[in-house]
């Protein structure tokens, strides 16, 4: 009988598969972007009017993609810097990046209006989910970051909070 070698820990398995696939290019970035445009005008299916609209929306999403990158790349680049910040640097690193991501939402709602306003109700209908994806806020993306969900770890909690208030149902019974 041939000894097995013992079991590699999680952390040592985890480390392992990073080493084994391979960081994505700033092309490779690019490619991904270029589908996810590409598929929100194919999902759209835009008239010949919407189509003059569309530039705006697309440069929009586009530059929120690079920053997006750009954001992933310093994250990496600061991992053990961010691992010896305190609770408030971590506080207010995530202040800006939320202020960041808040502008680019903002950057994208003014490109996208005009258009949105020409929309179909079905296209209304169905441009939400979209661009949810092209940003990479679409469902799924934070299962793939480990966060656990569309609300994150806590988000339960949080979507009983939004709908309920901190009581949760029962203080609408009172």
């Amino acid at each position: 009988a041939q000894a097995q070698a013992p079991a590699a820990p999680p952390a040592a398995e985890a480390q392992e598969q990073t080493q084994r696939r391979p960081r994505l290019t700033q092309d490779d970035f690019n490619r991904l972007v270029d589908a996810r445009v590409a598929a929100i005008k194919a999902g759209l299916k835009l008239t010949g009017d919407q189509e003059r609209l569309w530039d705006p929306v697309e440069t929009a999403i586009r530059n929120a993609a690079n920053q997006r990158y750009a954001r992933m790349t310093q994250f990496r680049e600061n991992r053990d810097q961010r691992r010896s910040a305190d609770f408030m640097q971590r506080f207010e690193q995530r202040s800006t990046m939320q202020a960041e991501r808040a502008q680019t939402s903002a950057a994208i709602a003014t490109a996208l209006r005009p258009l949105w306003d020409t929309f179909s109700d079905d296209q209304k209908r169905i441009a939400p989910r979209l661009v949810r994806q092209a940003l990479n806020d679409g469902p799924g993306w934070q299962e793939r970051r480990g966060r656990g969900g569309r609300h994150g770890h806590h988000g339960r909690r949080a979507e009983m909070m939004r709908h309920h208030g901190p009581m949760g149902p029962a203080s609408l019974q009172q």
